[in-house]
């Protein structure tokens, strides 16, 4: 009885371990079906899902929104537009290019690409001139600059597109520049901070949006409903005195910056967005120069070496009038082998710390 006792109690590890040995295996077995589940999957079936995916982002890129590049000039920037419309056609999809001018500048254009606007029809620069006399400000060089900036502005009352695209004369595109992604529109971020800026902006609304980053691109896409509602805004803040944006605009800067820089139409229009409606924007970095007059004067003396250079390293380059240039650093700059040795970004700092410094010495 003993024995058969002892006999049973040791087969019982024995029936336990068999056991657990076909546990095992059918784990292990479901196991490699699962692995060759997912392995089919991954061939066929995610392949197709990402495809579909993949199409839909083509279907959504292909989608074009129309708008038009609108850049206000001067006589003296007749020149530069000869320049920039080229560079305008190869790297922006624009529908017309909108200049809004003085009505002596003429439309010479036959293509029927280029319309011409005067732009005392949308904000006459003596009614700009009256206000600066009204504040006591004698000296109105900086009157131009800002009447372009509200030329930009209010185009936005007579743009018959959701969208217009605004642009400074004195800059050129570099690159192929797409303005959406997906049909969202995009603000292209700098660095920058000048605080006259924001106090006129205090003035102008309450809690505006304050980003770590500038809206100051020497560009920007505008949503027309946007725009037109930024200037009601203005027009309607009955603590300004005056009836026109532009009006309560002037009247809104501090004395002591409005012969300086007291307002951005590009801070100001960024600023209000992103705190009307956020997240309507994607917002990405810009890569941008100007301060170019120093290096090449003016766009003329830029080859396509000189042009190629610097695209690698820069969205868009621009020809600031309050820049000097050193024709003594250009010699340094058409060397090609300077191209060879530097990038032109790691040049123009090179150039800020020694070369500038040197031609100083030796002057």
């Amino acid at each position: 009885m003993m024995m058969n006792g002892l006999n049973n109690d040791s087969s019982e590890p024995e029936h336990k371990n068999i056991k657990k040995e076909v546990i095992q295996n059918d784990i292990i077995r479901l196991l490699k079906k699962f692995f060759m589940i997912l392995i089919l999957f991954s061939i066929t079936i995610f392949p197709k899902l990402f495809e579909c995916q993949h199409e839909d982002n083509k279907i959504d890129n292909s989608v074009k929104i129309k708008f038009d590049l609108v850049i206000p000039v001067n006589y003296n920037d007749t020149e530069m537009l000869s320049k920039q419309r080229p560079l305008f056609k190869k790297f922006i999809d624009y529908e017309h290019i909108i200049i809004i001018s003085p009505k002596f500048i003429k439309n010479s254009d036959k293509t029927g690409e280029v319309i011409f606007i005067q732009e005392d029809k949308l904000v006459p620069k003596e009614n700009l001139g009256s206000i600066f006399f009204k504040r006591g400000i004698i000296d109105t060089n900086r009157l131009g600059w800002y009447q372009q900036q509200f030329l930009k502005m209010g185009y936005s009352r007579i743009c018959k597109n959701d969208y217009y695209l605004i642009w400074d004369s004195d800059t050129f595109p570099t690159k192929k520049i797409e303005m959406f992604e997906n049909g969202t529109p995009i603000f292209d971020m700098k660095t920058e901070h000048h605080s006259a800026y924001f106090i006129t902006m205090n003035h102008l609304f309450d809690n505006l949006h304050k980003s770590k980053y500038s809206y100051i691109s020497e560009h920007m896409i505008i949503k027309t409903e946007f725009m037109k509602k930024l200037l009601d805004d203005i027009e309607n803040n009955k603590k300004i005195p005056g009836k026109m944006f532009w009006e309560k605009i002037l009247i809104s800067i501090d004395k002591s910056d409005i012969n300086k820089s007291g307002f951005s139409e590009f801070e100001t229009y960024g600023s209000y967005v992103d705190t009307k409606f956020p997240n309507f924007y994607k917002h990405r970095k810009w890569n941008s120069k100007r301060d170019m007059t120093i290096f090449y004067g003016n766009i003329s003396n830029m080859d396509e070496n000189d042009f190629n250079w610097v695209s690698k390293d820069y969205d868009a380059i621009t020809f600031e009038k309050r820049y000097k240039f050193d024709e003594q650093n250009f010699k340094y700059i058409k060397n090609l082998e300077i191209h060879k040795l530097y990038r032109s970004k790691k040049f123009f700092k090179f150039y800020k710390r020694i070369i500038k410094k040197y031609n100083k010495i030796k002057k």
